[in-house]
């Protein structure tokens, strides 16, 4: 996705992205709350999207593809399965408790509601060119396989369920106050990371 944005475009991302931090009910939410919140007309949404659904899930798109895009930018030169696969960890940690879109993206992409079935669509005409969480969990499997760590017999879509599995159990810990005093994060994120390994390998 390109990262050059129409101010106005930009601004209306910026509000549907400071709404989920603030936990707002994303399908419930108006298009004259975007609006609002961006500082611009309501009719002027309606001059870049077609209606709500296609703003949020724009809005989300281009923040899973500029937030993946730059994690995979960084882990594309480590040499070792476990920094890379801590790496994301350390990386989910940073983002999901400054917006929770993450997870927002996650629950909604599963879900059989307008939104996510738009998601859905974007990705697959996206055709590659949108960098997604699975793009990440596909290069930790590459990776693992491919440093002779993870057993290449085991199927794609168990590895990939083990591998997210592990990041959506470490994105419970971030969000859980209670979780992150009883255990240390780092200690967790080797925990994790050790789990996977004996899993797969």
């Amino acid at each position: 996705m390109s990262e050059r944005l129409l101010p106005k475009v930009k601004a209306l991302y910026e509000a549907v992205l400071e709404l989920i931090g603030e936990d707002a009910d994303i399908r419930n939410v108006k298009v004259s709350d975007i609006t609002g919140r961006a500082g611009i007309g309501k009719g002027t949404a309606y001059e870049y999207f077609n209606n709500k659904e296609e703003l949020i899930c724009s809005a989300l798109l281009h923040y899973i593809d500029r937030t993946s895009s730059q994690i995979m930018a960084d882990i594309r030169g480590m040499k070792d399965c476990s920094e890379v696969f801590c790496y994301i960890l350390e990386s989910m940690e940073r983002e999901i408790p400054k917006r929770g879109c993450l997870l927002q993206y996650l629950q909604l992409r599963a879900d059989n509601g307008p939104i996510g079935k738009l998601l859905r669509e974007g990705i697959e005409e996206g055709n590659g060119k949108i960098c997604t969480p699975r793009d990440l969990v596909d290069h930790v499997i590459r990776e693992g396989i491919g440093q002779g760590v993870f057993k290449e017999k085991l199927p794609v879509l168990y590895m990939r369920l083990a591998v997210m599995s592990k990041m959506l159990v470490y994105s419970f810990c971030i969000m859980d106050e209670n979780a992150a005093m009883q255990c240390d994060k780092g200690q967790m994120r080797r925990l994790l990371c050790e789990g996977l390994f004996k899993e797969l390998g």
